[in-house]
């Protein structure tokens, strides 16, 4: 495992709700001069490393050299790493239910030991995939709070947040339906299903958890995926001027009038678009307007109403 660095370690968490764009603004932002995407590194224990699922670059993890670079700059090699051990840290430090811990300033001295040996596994990953890449800014779309909260414990992590955020009816509707998946591309056939309440209530508390990183001094910069499909120049330099970046016009060349062109990543989790190669037109996916049951789409609209309405979901 690589030791702890004099330089800070960039990186650029994408939190919110599933089904929100969160892959698409991955993806977007991977093209950006020094940002490396690399998806949901949440699951990378359990997809790749304990089942050897598909990285974006289409080869299984244990045949991507990018991977496994990373995983011997990281560890030694991927074979070091206990991935049951990874997942019971995570359920001990990285969920919703530990947030309240993870913004104390005094914790259990079993929790801040559990959360220790996390936060130096997840040191020596990032700083691998800087190393490897050579881009030194992380782009990790997790999207869960508590990994959010989670590294804002780390002292040589400088975190900032792009909360991405999609009308909760569109959500919803997403949500509802049967979703095929590439064999390989996740543990199961299809994407996960829930049911309108809990997702209408799930996307309240998650945009509130990732929302209040905010006033607890995290650079955060709200994007709607609405607003991204319309203009991503515009909301990708939002992005930027967080930082205080400003490039030129050329660092948006994969935004054409006929879409975005999308390259080779090793994206290792996220939506399906993430194994998609070359140009992709940008349409707004709003089909719930139209085919969302009538009395889900009002259930959704009165449990989400005052934060809908802040972020202009009317």
């Amino acid at each position: 495992m690589t030791g702890p660095a004099a330089d800070p370690l960039h990186v650029l968490y994408v939190g919110g709700m599933p089904r929100s764009g969160s892959t698409l603004t991955d993806l977007m932002l991977h093209q950006l001069p020094d940002h490396v995407g690399v998806g949901e590194l949440f699951y990378l224990w359990r997809n790749n490393v304990a089942h050897d699922g598909l990285c974006g670059c289409g080869r299984l993890f244990s045949a991507c050299p990018f991977w496994q670079r990373v995983g011997e700059v990281a560890y030694g090699g991927w074979s070091e790493i206990d991935p049951d051990r990874v997942a019971r840290l995570q359920h001990q430090v990285d969920r919703s239910v530990h947030i309240p811990m993870l913004v104390s300033r005094r914790r259990p001295q079993r929790f801040d030991a559990a959360l220790q040996e996390y936060t130096a596994l997840l040191g020596a990953l990032y700083r691998a995939v800087v190393e490897v890449s050579g881009c030194s800014i992380v782009v990790d779309s997790s999207k869960r709070p508590s990994l959010a909260y989670v590294l804002r414990t780390m002292p040589d992590v400088e975190l900032q947040v792009a909360q991405v955020v999609r009308d909760p009816r569109g959500v919803a509707y997403s949500f509802g339906k049967h979703v095929q998946l590439p064999e390989g591309a996740a543990l199961r056939g299809e994407m996960p299903r829930s049911s309108t309440r809990k997702v209408a209530r799930r996307w309240v508390s998650v945009n509130v958890l990732i929302g209040a990183l905010k006033s607890l001094g995290v650079p955060l910069v709200r994007i709607r995926y609405e607003d991204l499909v319309a203009d991503p120049v515009r909301e990708l330099s939002r992005v930027l001027a967080v930082r205080g970046l400003t490039p030129d016009e050329s660092a948006f060349d994969f935004v054409t009038p006929a879409g975005v062109t999308l390259p080779v990543t090793h994206v290792v989790a996220g939506g399906r678009i993430r194994l998609a190669r070359g140009a992709m037109p940008l349409r707004l996916d709003e089909a719930w307007r139209q085919e969302m049951p009538e009395r889900s789409r009002r259930l959704v609209t009165v449990l989400t109403a005052p934060l809908r309405r802040r972020y202009g979901y009317r």
